[in-house]
């Protein structure tokens, strides 16, 4: 018997470690983090670089998981190229590079004190390019001109635009758990997969 209650107290105070660990993880994780810049691709022509910036807002009151589920929302920079024929009388492909910004929201939640599990709504995807922002890379003895760049603008920021949400739709479809999560003074580390991530505090914590 004696045992029995040193064993249902040991389990008890695991337990507890655990939970402590759980809301401190909750409550460090919340602010705003920002990465550092990651090439990625939608497989076909389209390439890109992109800087996240993961905001981890504080546990809604009414949430079933109390203090230890929130909002979140994964802002992106990205500098995106592309290439396209802009003259027919010249078969060398014009490089255009665009600047862009996406959000996705959805919610965080702690499941253990160094795991975090994201449902991110792919519904809330959205990605603008602003063809002002297009600029062309290409050969200076190529054909074009600025009239003709400028015409191809608005349809290279709707092609890009959609090469990038679809390239993201797949991106975040995959994230679904932070492993091995640790928050050490302004770094925040964690792996999704085999990947490590190390994401830096922005402003005062909260």
């Amino acid at each position: 018997m004696k045992g029995l209650i040193t064993s249902a107290c040991i389990f008890a105070a695991l337990a507890l470690v655990s939970c402590d660990g759980s809301s401190r993880l909750a409550k460090n994780i919340q602010g705003s983090w920002s990465g550092t810049p990651e090439n990625f691709t939608d497989n076909s022509a389209v390439t890109a670089t992109i800087l996240e910036t993961l905001d981890f807002s504080a546990p809604v009151a009414s949430s079933a998981m109390g203090d230890k589920s929130g909002p979140i929302v994964i802002a992106g920079m990205l500098t995106v190229s592309t290439q396209v024929v802009a003259d027919a009388d010249y078969v060398e492909p014009l490089t255009l590079t665009a600047t862009a910004k996406s959000s996705i929201s959805g919610t965080w939640t702690v499941i253990d004190d160094d795991e975090i599990a994201l449902a991110l709504d792919i519904n809330t995807l959205n990605v603008e390019v602003d063809p002002s922002d297009v600029v062309a890379e290409g050969n200076a003895m190529l054909g074009t001109n600025n009239v003709q760049i400028d015409s191809l603008k608005p349809s290279v920021s709707q092609s890009v635009s959609g090469a990038m949400k679809r390239a993201l739709a797949m991106r975040y479809a995959s994230i679904r758990h932070l492993d091995d999560v640790k928050v050490k003074g302004p770094l925040l580390k964690f792996e999704i997969g085999k990947m490590d991530c190390v994401f830096t505090r922005q402003g005062a914590q909260q």
